[in-house]
């Protein structure tokens, strides 16, 4: 076991740095992450999970694919972007060794809060995109997903969940931290902060600002062609964005009461939280957010 991590239990969870992982998260490839070599062109997708993350990185291979959607259709998301902390299929094959190996501009995706990224990275070298999803829906989304992957703690109870949610007490740790962290370097010319509900409203200019970031100019219509490709209805039925295609992915993923991709809308919350519950939630994102300039929208 790493020094860089705190303490761990029976079924593989561990603490490092005060932030809760799961056992699939390699605790070597953690230290690494802090000291990589950061390149010029690199560009970094960067989200609490359930937060959209699936969703950009698509978005991201057909912008550097000049929408070529024929090209995205025979390699799974998760194969283009090494999720940079997590150790792969087979066992021992760390996401950070194979983004290694990639060949320029390399795309890489986290889950770690800001001060976890590459020291290289938070000092303005490569391209880093914050994706943050109010965190009533990202509850909800969240507490389906510990459903169906294999190596999450199944919650005793929605309710149960959402406490520990709100306390911080999830893989990931405090959603609030989280978002805030990156919330605060936003006016860092080399980091792009979007919402998920802005993506929701007007997925054709986030795709432009997307392209623009990364210094791909696209013309209108290659931006509604990715922008089509990229819709929920084409997201959940796609193989290579679901989870589905390999027998690996099936391993990891238990989708016989969920989906990996599940509803993708803005305000599902409303059909989980009890009135209590909001209450609580709402009282939480006071105490969180009060004086950041944070605004987050629970409805569109």
């Amino acid at each position: 076991m790493s020094s860089g991590a705190d303490q761990q239990s029976s079924d593989g969870y561990f603490t490092h740095k005060g932030i809760l992982f799961n056992s699939k998260v390699n605790v070597e490839s953690l230290k690494n992450i802090e000291n990589l070599a950061v390149k010029e062109d690199d560009v970094f997708v960067a989200t609490y999970p359930r937060s959209g993350t699936t969703w950009t990185e698509e978005i991201l291979c057909l912008i550097y694919n000049g929408g070529d959607v024929e090209k995205v259709k025979t390699t799974p998301i998760y194969t283009r972007i090494p999720y940079l902390e997590y150790q792969y299929f087979p066992e021992g094959q760390t996401e950070y060794d194979r983004f290694l190996e990639l060949p320029s501009p390399r795309l890489g995706k986290t889950h770690l809060p800001y001060n976890m990224l590459p020291r290289q990275l938070q000092e303005g070298r490569g391209k880093l995109i914050c994706v943050a999803r109010n965190p009533k829906d990202v509850a909800v989304s969240y507490f389906y997903f510990h459903g169906i992957n294999r190596s999450f703690r199944t919650p005793d109870s929605w309710d149960s969940f959402l406490s520990d949610f709100m306390a911080g007490n999830v893989v990931g740790g405090s959603i609030f931290n989280h978002v805030l962290g990156y919330w605060a370097h936003r006016s860092n010319p080399s980091l792009l902060f979007i919402k998920y509900e802005d993506m929701q409203k007007d997925l054709h200019g986030t795709v432009r600002k997307l392209a623009d970031f990364v210094g791909r100019k696209l013309p209108s219509t290659t931006i509604d062609k990715i922008a089509e490709h990229c819709s929920f209805r084409s997201m959940s039925k796609n193989p290579m964005t679901n989870y589905s295609k390999h027998p690996e992915q099936r391993c990891r993923f238990d989708t016989t009461n969920s989906e990996f991709i599940r509803k993708g809308i803005v305000g599902d919350w409303k059909n989980h939280f009890t009135d209590i519950q909001n209450e609580a939630f709402n009282k939480v994102l006071e105490e969180k957010l009060s004086g950041t300039g944070l605004e987050y929208d629970f409805d569109i």
